[in-house]
């Protein structure tokens, strides 16, 4: 008897669990739903993908709603030639914010090989992984080196002037 009361207050508990989850999740696409009603000629994720894509040419891996020197943007991620790139499209103005490609070209002023020499003069080893990455609009490579101890040492180098930002060594 105690075992099916018990039993019974499970499944209850559960049950209200679940309807709160999905009431939550019903409040929050009916919300969804009011704005793109309330403003029918709302940006589209569609159009944003393919207003990003007449700046960057490649292969839309991601879109989430962002905000972007304090505007609503669509953040529409795109892969090309292995390397990823960020288009912000204001969801008002249907127009691209950023040209990504030309920021880089701008910001990138030494090659990957360049950075690996500047991190190997600071450490001998075997460069085991080496990239450009950028954040918050600042390029710079993160180079891995390991050593014939076995030490990884990660350094992140300015893509710009091959200033070292960072250098960490793990044992």
């Amino acid at each position: 008897m105690l075992k099916k009361r018990w039993m019974v207050g499970l499944l209850a508990g559960c049950l209200a669990a679940g309807g709160f989850s999905y009431n939550a999740f019903a409040k929050e696409n009916n919300e969804n739903t009011r704005t793109a009603a309330a403003n029918p000629g709302a940006l589209t994720e569609q159009e944003a993908e393919s207003i990003a894509q007449t700046v960057v040419d490649g292969t839309v891996d991601d879109i989430d709603r962002d905000i972007y020197n304090g505007r609503e943007v669509y953040e529409v991620e795109i892969e090309k030639d292995g390397e990823d790139y960020d288009v912000y499209v204001d969801i008002n103005s249907k127009q691209a914010l950023n040209d990504p490609l030309k920021e880089k070209a701008e910001q990138v002023s030494i090659t990957k090989k360049e950075a690996e020499e500047i991190a190997l003069k600071q450490t001998n080893g075997t460069v085991t992984e080496s990239k450009l990455d950028e954040d918050d609009g600042a390029y710079i490579y993160d180079i891995e080196i390991q050593t014939k101890q076995g030490i990884e040492t990660e350094f992140d180098i300015s893509a710009k002037d091959g200033r070292i930002v960072k250098q960490d060594l793990d044992d």
